[in-house]
């Protein structure tokens, strides 16, 4: 059973450049990423807390108000019970959006529903790196890296909720360094 190639499709194998010291494919990347991917969905637990016990009390609200044919209790329960379960909704599309690619140069945030905000910090402009773990966050094993940098518009920037959050801090870490000592500053 074998079939012919198909003209209509392109060849299987990989291009090859006809430009010289061209990476082939399958090449190391020179900026190999430290971390990319969403944050933790335990960003929103507070929203999602609240929003749960007002949509139990609205949901109680509405079943108890038809149950005794009273639409004043019923119709703005059922509605809270909505508004909450809309809340919840939004909340998590919202972090899901939230995106982050750390690389040994750069530092890119990407974040929004309908209208996507991309920035990026070169980390030349980094001046520390702090991790920060309350202990909550250490039982769900993430947590907020804090970059302070010398970024005009964004000086302090929180990469909230990144899951297995040590090893992420520790090569951030280790690239600033790396970074401000091939530019010639000295860390303090």
């Amino acid at each position: 059973m074998n079939n012919p190639p198909n003209p209509d499709l392109p060849p299987m194998h990989p291009p090859q450049s006809s430009e010289p010291g061209a990476p082939k494919a399958g090449a190391a990347d020179e900026d190999p990423t430290i971390f990319e991917g969403p944050v933790s969905q335990w960003l929103g637990f507070r929203a999602y807390f609240a929003g749960g016990l007002l949509g139990l009390l609205g949901l109680a609200g509405a079943v108890w108000g038809a149950k005794e044919n009273q639409p004043w209790l019923w119709v703005p329960g059922l509605a809270l019970a909505v508004a909450c379960g809309l809340m919840a909704a939004y909340t998590a599309a919202s972090i899901k959006s939230r995106r982050y690619k750390i690389t040994r140069r750069l530092i890119e945030r990407e974040q929004g529903l309908l209208v996507k905000r991309v920035d990026s910090l070169d980390l030349g402009r980094v001046k520390d790196v702090q991790l920060k773990q309350t202990l909550w966050d250490r039982m769900l094993n993430v947590g907020t890296i804090e970059v302070f940098s010398s970024d005009k518009l964004d000086p302090d920037l929180l990469i909230e909720a990144i899951p297995n959050p040590r090893p992420v801090y520790e090569k951030l870490r280790d690239a600033v360094i790396e970074v401000s000592r091939k530019r010639g500053v000295i860390p303090m």
